[in-house]
């Protein structure tokens, strides 16, 4: 197993944090329920995932949501992903576990073993029947997109300049989504597809890895109107280091204003945090190259399957490079200055534990049980 490197920089915080305030850092850190909607293991080999695990315990992280299934994962292609995580869990059973309700959520931590639940960053996987809603929810998966950027049969993604909201189908699929207990989550679709889930859904929604568009005005960041539609419905936001700063490379320091921004909008009960770290899904966005006519190509799951697109600039794709996180928040490693941005930040430690996981926590209790 590799060491683990912990070391931080203090210049990506607000300001640099007093030994007393350092100390209370580490404790709350230490003693919260740490909660990752967009989380990650990283599964590529052996020595990959156990390095993986020995770092996310280092860091405290106690649950997480996995990313199955993102554009490019149908039907089947999901049920794969789905069979091929039930065996990685099996094997690691002694450091991770599949966790479906928040009771199991609490078991993990205190059994010292991350909680895993399945997550779909897109609604392809139920096609064009909403029966398969409650199939995937047996299969184990408690929270799901409806759309990633392009249309599905669901409604319109974040990309699509129509922004034509949900179809038929997508409130159906919702109305499936509440009854069986998944959370939906509204990263990545548009904003009339979001501002009518949030309608239409009898349970509140996630945002599960979203900045905030007041802060940063680019596409796809949540807008003030969404925010508060979510939070008079018991919503959540989780801010991932990505997405926050235009023109400039963000520090964890932005993170930490996208959050108290946040509180501000949903209030102390309405906002969690969200890694959006490389997935479970072996090599997605590490196998790819823009050519010389301006076509991105990408390379999935380890594969020689490769999705080809005209690279058109924001709205289209992620900005190239995408996945520009923010300095002092890059790994897992460095997580230990997000808590310490929020302590020098001034919030309380009430608030804070709400922020790492205890409001996460709340809703997927109310949701999914």
């Amino acid at each position: 197993m590799t060491a683990v490197d912990t070391s931080v920089k203090d210049d990506y915080l607000s300001r640099i944090p007093t030994a007393d305030e350092e100390e209370r850092a580490r404790l709350l850190q230490r003693d919260a329920i740490i909660l990752d909607t967009c989380g990650s293991v990283r599964p590529n080999n052996a020595a990959m995932i156990d390095d993986s695990i020995a770092i996310l315990k280092q860091n405290h992280i106690n649950a997480m949501a996995l990313t199955l299934v993102a554009e490019e994962d149908d039907t089947r292609g999901a049920m794969n992903m789905i069979m091929k995580w039930n065996k990685l869990i099996r094997q690691h059973s002694h450091h991770l576990v599949k966790v479906q309700s928040a009771a199991e959520i609490r078991q993990a931590k205190e059994d010292g073993r991350i909680g895993i639940w399945y997550q779909f960053q897109n609604g392809r996987p139920f096609d064009d029947d909403e029966g398969n809603v409650e199939l995937f929810r047996d299969m184990g998966v408690t929270q799901s997109q409806l759309t990633y950027n392009t249309r599905t049969f669901l409604g319109d993604g974040g990309s699509e300049p129509e922004n034509a909201g949900l179809s038929n189908l997508g409130r159906r699929v919702i109305e499936e989504m509440n009854r069986v207990g998944i959370l939906i989550d509204l990263a990545h679709s548009g904003d009339r597809t979001r501002l009518q889930t949030i309608e239409h859904s009898a349970m509140p929604v996630l945002m599960s890895h979203c900045a905030t568009f007041g802060i940063n005005g680019e596409q796809g960041n949540i807008t003030d109107e969404i925010l508060e539609r979510a939070n008079e419905k018991g919503g959540v936001i989780s801010i991932p280091p990505l997405s926050l700063a235009s023109g400039r490379i963000p520090t964890v320091a932005d993170m930490g204003e996208h959050i108290e921004y946040a509180l501000a909008k949903m209030g102390p009960s309405g906002v969690g945090f969200a890694t959006d770290y490389p997935k479970g899904r072996p090599l997605i966005y590490e196998a790819a190259h823009l050519d010389e006519n301006g076509y991105l190509h990408l390379q999935h799951d380890g594969t020689t399957k490769a999705r080809v697109a005209k690279w058109e600039g924001r709205g289209h794709l992620m900005e190239y490079p995408w996945y520009q996180y923010a300095e002092g928040m890059t790994t897992y490693n460095e997580f230990p200055n997000l808590v310490r941005e929020l302590v020098v930040r001034g919030l309380d430690d009430e608030t804070i534990l709400a922020v790492l996981g205890g409001n996460v926590l709340s809703l997927y209790e109310k949701v999914v049980g």
